[in-house]
């Protein structure tokens, strides 16, 4: 395929779900079988654990529009048979948020546009993403990603990536009245500048924050080290690290399991934090209650990215770790705290979880959008 025809085709798909987009919950709901792998009948919405709120979290959510969050399950990615990658859980999580009601004036679902090639061409290197286009990687690139490359999925990188670019320009157009978006797809950390690797095609984050650095540089002044990456997915954002190795705008956190995936390929990023096998709530927590004011306090960011994987779940098949979705929330909590006590702007997106069944890590994910449009949204 050329790149104008997957441009034209992905265009095309992204116009008709966009005007059909208000009666899909009901189809879906009521669907026993879910185009592209979808919901169990068996899974229940995680109901909305109780919330305490700060005094600046109530002063926020006075004045805050609905949390905008994009999704991009609209694009349907074609996987073999039994193949280990939970695509469904993509919309699982997106219907979970729509059945929701405690979230009714609180968030805003909406599908996410692609990015631009521009956009990708920023960070990706031009002979890369020509091959992910026409859909002609090599049988060796194929496996690093770890799933195969149709018109479909070239489609849903462009609209995972273009999500997180969609949700950066919200937070930072002069004006906004938004203090935080979200992605429920991206956080592909993994994306190196010229190959893909564990089911990462192109690196969203990488993308959106360079985007940021082109398009707002008046929105990142005071702060000669202005972009914060915060990956808490279980697995090092090796591809975020190498990417951004010799960007001094950009500082690279990632705490990630010390024995888990990437083996081979695991960079430097500005700061790691490796895990033991097993490490629990107590332990995760610790972690993060001692970093992430450290990184605010000494980098002073004007906009964080919040890669919240929640891989670290004690029922995931890959993460190794043992925290419960109770400390999952607190983690996540730590990382709001920062940013509406300093006021700055932020970017969440989904990264891994791999449950089986996936009912766990589908809870998970919702608590992270769903706590966040509670902290951040008008009630």
């Amino acid at each position: 395929m050329t790149l104008g025809a997957a441009l034209a085709t992905a265009s095309s798909v992204a116009s008709r779900f966009a005007s059909a987009s208000r009666a899909s919950l009901r189809v879906l709901m009521r669907s026993s079988s879910l185009r592209g792998g979808g919901v169990r009948r068996s899974f229940v919405a995680p109901p909305a654990p109780r919330r305490s709120f700060s005094t600046a979290a109530r002063a926020l959510a006075s004045t805050a529009p609905p949390l905008r969050t994009y999704h991009a399950d609209w694009a349907e990615v074609i996987l073999p048979d039994g193949h280990r990658f939970p695509m469904e859980k993509y919309r699982a999580t997106r219907l979970a948020l729509e059945a929701d009601g405690s979230l009714r004036g609180k968030m805003e679902i909406v599908p996410s546009p692609l990015a631009t090639i521009d956009q990708v061409l920023a960070v990706h290197d031009p002979g890369y993403v020509q091959r992910v286009l026409d859909c002609a990687l090599t049988p060796a690139e194929t496996r690093a990603i770890g799933f195969p490359m149709h018109p479909s999925s070239v489609t849903r990188s462009l609209a995972s990536t273009g999500g997180t670019v969609a949700a950066t320009r919200d937070v930072l157009t002069p004006g906004t009245p938004h203090r935080c978006a979200a992605q429920i797809a991206g956080g592909t950390h993994h994306a190196f500048a010229d190959a893909g690797e564990g089911f990462c095609v192109f690196n969203d984050i990488a993308c959106a924050a360079v985007y940021a650095m082109e398009t707002f540089p008046e929105r990142l002044r005071g702060s000669e080290t202005p972009i914060l990456i915060i990956d808490l997915d279980v697995h090092q954002g090796n591809g975020t690290a190498k990417i951004f190795e010799d960007e001094t705008r950009v500082v690279t956190f990632s705490a990630h399991g010390e024995k888990n995936y990437p083996w081979r390929t695991k960079q430097r990023s500005t700061h790691d934090v490796d895990l033991p096998d097993g490490a629990d709530d107590a332990t995760c927590l610790r972690v993060v209650n001692e970093w992430v004011p450290f990184l605010f306090e000494t980098y002073r960011p004007r906009l964080v990215f919040f890669q919240a994987g929640v891989d670290a779940l004690r029922e995931d098949s890959f993460g190794r770790l043992g925290m419960t979705r109770a400390g999952m929330l607190r983690r996540n909590h730590v990382v709001y705290d920062a940013c509406v006590a300093a006021d700055v702007p932020l970017v969440i997106t989904m990264g891994g979880g791999y449950s089986r069944p996936f009912d766990a890590s589908v809870a998970a994910h919702a608590d992270v959008f769903r706590s966040a449009a509670y902290r951040f949204a008008a009630g």
